[in-house]
């Protein structure tokens, strides 16, 4: 996979972050709470390279 694919998808996942991160904050007031999200929202981001780059494998041009 290209890497600017794989940061422009690593842009697109800031914005569930920070406003899932900021909802928790308000909703909790828990840094606890904060980096609990912003952890599923890396693995999700890291599930997604994984999906994307096994589906075109390692020759694909």
């Amino acid at each position: 996979m290209d890497i600017s694919r794989m940061l422009g998808i690593g842009i697109v996942m800031i914005i569930p972050g920070f406003v899932g991160s900021g909802l928790l904050w308000n909703i909790f007031g828990s840094w606890l709470a904060v980096l609990l999200w912003v952890a599923v929202t890396a693995a999700i981001y890291g599930g997604i390279l994984f999906k994307v780059s096994s589906s075109y494998g390692d020759d694909a041009h």
